[in-house]
């Protein structure tokens, strides 16, 4: 896999040890969020390509995520229909992958998100991958829809708080993917996986448009800083 231009993702040392399992090698620290295992169909053989070299790289402690350049490209005047339809078709096209990788990253059915972070960073690094940072946001999006929609969710805290925390404990990944696309089409991406999020999850709790703000203000910028 091309590893040509990227950057070593500085907090991926960091273990958040919330609906996920962390590898033996990487010690587990606490977080300020409640835990709750989330029981998915549990696999046998954890040993396809993707998956080993992701816990081999979590091993090391580093999230391998492709270098930023040139900057966005304007968003005015941009054709939305085609963009969502664009979208589709990539989505269709690695929504397969994108669930093998997290079933085969789901131990005792309990999804390891740190570790999907990796692979997509891995993902996202490939030059020889067609549309690798829409791949790999595919791969984070599908991830953190599964997983926390097994949370413990109730009015006061949804699915918009649990990600909001995962994301504020330094996990930028798929902030990451969002500032290395043209902006039109992270933001149609981002009203997509919000969209996706509001269907699952009714509770009340943080709002799509507080989440979005900080996504937008906080982690964006983060992940653009992460990346230099």
């Amino acid at each position: 896999m091309a590893v040509e231009g990227i950057k070593a993702f500085q907090n991926f040392p960091s273990a958040v040890n919330f609906h996920q399992s962390v590898p033996k090698t990487q010690a587990a620290q606490p977080t300020n969020i409640s835990q709750k295992n989330v029981n998915l169909t549990e696999k046998k053989n954890y040993t396809t390509p993707i998956v080993v070299g992701a816990v081999a790289l979590a091993a090391l402690g580093t999230g391998i995520y492709a270098y930023k350049t040139g900057k966005f490209t304007n968003a005015a005047g941009a054709n939305i229909s085609k963009i969502k339809e664009r979208l589709a078709k990539i989505k269709e096209n690695c929504i397969n992958e994108a669930n093998q990788v997290i079933n085969d990253n789901s131990p005792n059915g309990m999804i390891n998100l740190p570790v999907i972070d990796s692979a997509a960073g891995m993902r996202s690094a490939d030059k020889a991958q067609p549309n690798r940072f829409h791949q790999a946001a595919v791969w984070l999006e599908e991830a953190y829809k599964k997983a926390y929609s097994k949370a413990e969710l109730s009015d006061g805290k949804n699915m918009f708080n649990y990600i909001h925390e995962y994301m504020n404990n330094g996990r930028t990944a798929l902030a990451q993917m969002y500032v290395q696309m043209p902006e039109a089409e992270a933001n149609v991406r981002i009203s997509q996986f919000v969209d996706d999020i509001s269907a699952i999850d009714k509770h009340k709790g943080m709002t799509a448009e507080k989440f979005v703000k900080d996504l937008k203000e906080i982690f964006m910028p983060k992940a653009k800083e992460a990346l230099k």
